[in-house]
């Protein structure tokens, strides 16, 4: 399979780093230079700036640029999955009930929507994920974009998780997941569906879900009561070149 385009400019320009044509301490071109010389988007320039960040070789200053801060990426843990089977086993050995849907803007979503404009148009749907034995396990809101809102209805009905209706249905390749865990205190529409106090401890996890291009297609917020909610990963040392 093909790299993402913003990946492979990453790459290029990582190896003009290294190499010396961008050299430590000066800028890189402008997005717009980026953009024309490479016959890009802004958005997938971007995108591979944040790479370079993220590795250490650049840093974005306001109003001046990106300078060039490394000529090779320090080693760091990183964790990385060819494949997200544990969704499918997590969604197969669950129960998920949809307890509303509606349209919504992106400017009323609880959790963002990276890359929507304010005014467009989502499908919302508030769930609850069960156990087999019956126990709610965690209250769900699914923002999905409503270019591809015909899966709504097939959700909760089919025991696979709801980007793989969509690629499914639309052809959409799921490229990456982005994922974040934060405490949270449960809040009361929650509370209730979980069967806990309002206020009490728990875990939210936001999922972003990426196509082609970086374009996120579905987000996901699960809030679990601490004690219903356990995770564990394991990291590898990975050394830049």
């Amino acid at each position: 399979m093909r790299k993402p385009r913003y990946l492979e400019l990453a790459e290029e320009i990582g190896r003009g780093i290294e190499t010396g044509t961008f050299a430590v301490g000066t800028l890189l071109p402008s997005e717009a230079e980026l953009c024309e010389r490479h016959s890009v988007s802004r958005h997938t320039v971007r995108e591979a700036t944040r790479v370079l960040q993220e590795l250490g070789l650049v840093a974005r200053h306001q109003g001046l640029g990106t300078r060039i801060q490394a000529a090779k990426a320090a080693s760091r843990y990183v964790l990385a999955m060819d494949a997200i089977p544990d969704l499918w086993e997590y969604v197969k050995n669950t129960e998920l009930k949809v307890v509303r849907r509606k349209l919504v803007r992106a400017k009323d979503a609880l959790t963002p929507l990276p890359g929507a404009d304010p005014g467009d148009t989502w499908r919302l749907l508030e769930a609850i994920r069960y156990e087999k034995t019956g126990e709610p396990i965690a209250w769900k809101q699914v923002y999905i974009d409503a270019r591809y809102d015909a899966v709504a209805g097939d959700v909760g009905k089919r025991t696979v998780p709801v980007y793989s209706l969509i690629e499914e249905r639309y052809g959409v390749k799921t490229e990456k997941v982005r994922q974040e865990i934060s405490a949270v205190a449960i809040p009361e529409e929650a509370a209730r569906a979980l069967k806990v106090k309002a206020g009490s401890s728990g875990l939210a996890i936001v999922r972003q879900y990426l196509g082609a291009e970086d374009r996120v297609f579905e987000v996901t917020l699960s809030i679990y009561p601490a004690n219903r909610f356990r995770y564990s990963v394991e990291l590898k040392l990975e050394y830049g070149r």
